[in-house]
């Protein structure tokens, strides 16, 4: 029989991809019963995958216990946008100080080739590695508290990289080329022009966000 600990992530990793895909859509309601049926497994956790998932953001649990996906407006992409402009370029400029020679190696394996991903553009592992790349480097920051506090943003994080990546190639490959140089002032230890390019990585990504959200309207 499957562990409780198991079967409990593997129904949170599921409704967490179906998410983020959009094949549950933003503002749909989840109910249990229905899911329980679909993927054969008990309500019990069903119920706590969805604990997780609220934890992340990614969904909202009213008073009576309905649960909905959280539907984000361009005002929760900017008050995004204010926390991360500045809290992750102050992880690449302590990251760059305190980096280890494993964190290094370790984020280079997230950094794909161009013409890799111009060759076969796949949205799911091209995003998985953007979050791995960008927690990496959070981590590397070996400051608890903003580890903590980036953790927090991660599921609305998520859907914006989601709304950029399905939208343009173009995007996708120059995001890339930032995240080299990011790469690389990181490991080359200099912190002031790790900032900078962080920075520049996330002004970037939140103009072009903007772009697409006025065009959409």
């Amino acid at each position: 029989m499957m562990k409780r600990e198991t079967l409990k992530k593997q129904v949170y990793e599921y409704l967490r991809e179906e998410i983020m895909n959009g094949r549950i859509a933003p503002g749909e309601r989840l109910i249990e019963e229905k899911i329980a049926k679909k993927i054969e497994v008990s309500r019990s956790p069903i119920r706590e995958a969805i604990r997780l998932l609220e934890k992340d953001g990614l969904v909202i649990v009213n008073k009576r216990g309905g649960v909905t996906v959280f539907h984000p407006d361009i005002s929760h992409f900017q008050h995004l946008y204010e926390c991360r402009v500045e809290l992750e370029p102050a992880a690449a400029y302590y990251a760059a100080q305190r980096i280890t020679k494993e964190q290094i190696r370790m984020l280079r394996q997230h950094l794909p080739s161009k013409h890799e991903i111009c060759r076969q553009y796949e949205l799911k592992k091209i995003h998985d590695m953007n979050v791995k790349f960008h927690e990496g480097i959070i981590e590397a920051s070996g400051n608890p508290f903003l580890i903590k506090t980036i953790c927090h943003l991660r599921g609305i994080n998520s859907m914006y990289r989601m709304a950029i990546l399905k939208r343009n190639d173009l995007r996708v490959e120059l995001a890339i080329e930032e995240h080299f140089n990011i790469f690389e002032a990181i490991a080359s230890g200099c912190a002031d022009d790790a900032r900078r390019y962080m920075r520049e990585h996330i002004e970037s990504d939140y103009k072009f966000y903007v772009h697409l959200y006025s065009e959409r309207k």
